[in-house]
């Protein structure tokens, strides 16, 4: 891909099912899966996602997380120390590199005169939280192309009113973020970690054709690589 000039966008889908590819594949391929620091040494333009909603949440902090820390969200240390990257690496995937993958460089990533003005006031320093609470910065004042969309905590009635969240019945219009306590971060794991190795999620595979059984050793053993 290097020799190419290829470019590639991380998602952080191992934050979610790690352990299960663990169980599937084994320990060593999960520690340099994917390997980031080694990607970005090549010189590959490596960018940084969540393929959202199909694999994981669209809440940026997950992701950064994942990136710098290499754990799951049960707190599993999979990645090796030597596939992770920093914090400032792990931001500049999430904005320039994301602008570069889309070929919108000149405009967006970065903060300076010319560019959308696109930026966000946190609720925490990135560069200071523990490593563990990247994952709960939360936007205290969203501006999108120069209007404010969002804004809460000290800023909160500037912006105008967001729309009624749907469907109606999410758990998220009735409990909030699962960020919001350390007991919904919990469940939130929970949750995960039971849906990844459960029997009713092994029988749906198995009814496509996905779970053991059903393929030979020569197929890899994942919905995600069967078109």
């Amino acid at each position: 891909m290097a020799a190419l000039g290829g470019s590639l966008s991380v998602q952080n889908r191992m934050m979610f099912q790690g352990g299960a590819f663990a169980d599937r594949y084994g320990a060593a391929q999960a520690a340099r899966t994917p390997p980031i620091r080694q990607m970005l040494g090549r010189g590959l333009l490596t960018a940084a996602g969540t393929d959202a909603t199909r694999v994981s949440s669209y809440n940026p902090w997950l992701s950064l997380e994942w990136l710098v820390t290499g754990r799951t969200i049960g707190g599993a240390e999979l990645m090796d120390p030597q596939c992770r990257v920093d914090r400032e690496t792990a931001l500049r995937m999430y904005t320039v590199a994301g602008a570069g993958l889309t070929g919108e460089a000149g405009v967006k990533g970065v903060l300076k005169e010319g560019c959308y003005a696109d930026l966000a006031v946190l609720s925490d320093d990135f560069f200071a939280v523990p490593e563990d609470g990247i994952s709960h910065i939360e936007s205290l004042l969203t501006v999108v192309g120069g209007r404010i969309v969002y804004a809460a905590g000290e800023f909160e009635g500037i912006a105008p009113p967001q729309p009624a969240i749907q469907p109606s019945w999410s758990p998220v219009a009735f409990f909030g973020g699962y960020h919001r306590t350390a007991p919904g971060v919990r469940q939130a794991q929970a949750v995960m970690e039971a849906a990844a190795e459960s029997e009713e999620h092994r029988q749906w595979r198995a009814v496509r054709g996905f779970a053991r059984g059903r393929t030979t050793e020569d197929e890899i053993f994942d919905s995600c690589f069967v078109l």
